[in-house]
C-alpha cells in the first residue's frame, strides 16, 4: 500500500484579492511554531515505512517558509515514510523563490509550482499579487540556475479588465518561451466574498471560452500534452500529486484545513492554525463524506472524464443501458463535445471540458 501527502503552509504574505482559501498573514515566530506542530503531527502518523508516492507542499504560499524550516520539515517526513521514490513538490511565489535557494534543499524537492498567474503587469496588479512580470520570469531563471529541472507554472484565464485576450496571448507566449515542464491555465471564477468578486462580480462566459481555447491551442501547439482539464504537461511530467486526486487513490493531510482520503471516508482537520500550533500538531479529524460502491463508481466517472483519457468501456457499457443517457452520448460526440476513445469508452474534447459540469451531471 502507498499513499501521497498533502502539508498546508497556511501563511500569505498578503491575501490575493481572488482567493477564498484559508491562510493567515505570515509572522516569523507563529511560523516557527506551527513548523513544530507540523513535525510532531508528521511524528505521531502510525504508518511508520509506508512508502509514499509523492509529498504536495500547498497552501497560502509555502515559499515564507525558511530552508531550515523546509529541511525540518522534510527531515521528519524522511523519519516515518519512504520517500525515496516520491515526488515531492512545493507552491512558491516569485516574491519568495530566494528562501528556497539552497543547492542542499533544492536536491530534496523533485517539482516546484510557480504560482504565476500572468506576465501582464495590469492583471498582476489587479489580482493583488506581490511580483511583476519581470520577477516572474527572473525566479524561474534562478530556480533553474539552482538545479531545478521540472516547474510547473500557474496561469490564470478569463481576467477582468480590458484587452484580457492580447494580454492572455503574450502571456502564453512568455511562458511557452521559459519552456517550463508543466504549465496549469485555470479560468478564474471569483467566490462572493472576495474583493475581485466585489469589484467584478461573476465573470464574462464568453471570454472565459475564448480564452481557454486560446490555451489550449497555444500550448498543445508547443508540444504539451493536454492531460487534465486545466494541466498540460511535456512528455513524462504530468503531476503525480494531482493524477493520485483525480485517479481516487488514498492521501494523508498535514495542517489545518487539510483533507484527506482513505478509500473510503473523506476526513478534513477542522482546527484553526492557532488551535493546531496550541495543540503542538496534535489533530482529530472529521469525517466528511463515507463512500460506498455507488458512489465511488460514480466520482471514478466524473474524475475520470475530467482526464484526457476519459472513461473506458466498462464504465461506459452501464451508462448506455440507459436509452436516454445514450442518446446523449451519441448527441455530444455528433456535436464535437466529446469522442469515442481507443478504450471503448468517450473522452471530452476541449469544447466538451468547457461544459464538463454539465456534461457530467446529465450522465450520473
Amino acid at each position: 500500500m502507498s499513499f501521497s501527502a498533502y502539508i498546508h503552509i497556511p501563511f500569505c504574505k498578503r491575501k490575493c484579492s481572488y482567493c477564498a482559501f484559508y491562510s493567515a498573514s505570515a509572522n516569523d515566530s507563529e511560523i516557527d511554531e506551527y513548523v513544530s506542530a507540523l513535525v510532531n503531527q508528521i511524528k505521531a502518523t502510525e504508518t511508520y515505512g509506508e512508502k509514499l508516492k509523492s509529498v504536495f507542499f500547498g497552501g497560502g504560499t509555502p515559499s515564507v517558509l525558511s530552508a531550515f524550516q523546509f529541511t525540518r520539515i522534510l527531515d521528519a517526513l524522511n523519519a516515518v515514510f519512504d520517500v525515496s521514490d516520491a515526488e515531492v513538490t512545493t507552491e512558491l511565489n516569485p516574491e519568495s523563490v530566494r528562501n528556497l535557494l539552497d543547492y542542499a534543499l533544492i536536491k530534496r524537492f523533485t517539482r516546484f509550482s510557480m504560482g504565476v498567474q500572468s506576465f501582464d503587469d495590469e492583471e498582476l496588479s489587479l489580482l493583488g499579487r506581490l511580483h511583476n512580470a519581470v520577477q516572474a520570469k527572473d525566479a524561474f531563471y534562478a530556480l533553474r540556475g539552482f538545479g531545478a529541472d521540472n516547474i510547473n507554472i500557474d496561469l490564470m484565464l478569463a481576467l477582468p479588465g480590458e484587452n484580457h485576450l492580447k494580454k492572455l496571448e503574450n502571456t502564453l507566449e512568455t511562458a511557452i518561451s521559459l519552456s517550463p515542464e508543466h504549465i496549469s491555465a485555470y479560468i478564474l471564477t471569483p467566490e462572493n466574498g472576495t474583493p475581485l468578486f466585489d469589484k467584478y462580480g461573476l465573470f464574462n462566459d464568453e471570454l472565459s471560452s475564448q480564452a481557454y481555447l486560446m490555451a489550449c491551442d497555444k500550448l498543445e501547439q508547443a508540444g504539451y500534452e493536454h492531460y487534465e482539464i486545466s494541466n498540460f504537461a511535456k512528455k513524462g511530467k504530468k503531476c503525480i500529486h494531482n493524477m493520485c486526486y483525480w485517479t481516487q487513490q488514498k492521501y494523508l493531510p498535514f495542517g489545518p484545513s487539510a483533507c484527506g482520503f482513505d478509500g473510503i471516508h473523506r476526513y478534513r482537520i477542522g482546527c484553526t492554525t492557532d488551535e493546531y500550533i496550541k495543540n503542538r500538531g496534535t489533530v482529530t479529524y472529521s469525517i466528511e463524506e463515507t463512500l460506498d460502491d455507488s458512489d465511488l463508481t460514480a466520482e471514478k466517472i466524473m474524475l475520470s472524464l475530467r482526464l484526457a483519457d476519459g472513461i473506458d468501456g466498462d464504465m461506459l457499457k452501464p451508462i448506455c443501458q440507459n436509452k436516454e443517457k445514450e442518446r446523449f452520448i451519441n448527441g455530444i460526440v455528433s456535436s464535437s463535445l466529446a469522442k469515442y476513445n481507443e478504450r471503448g469508452g468517450i473522452s471530452l474534447t476541449n469544447r466538451g471540458f468547457l461544459v464538463s459540469n454539465s456534461i457530467i451531471s446529465r450522465l450520473m
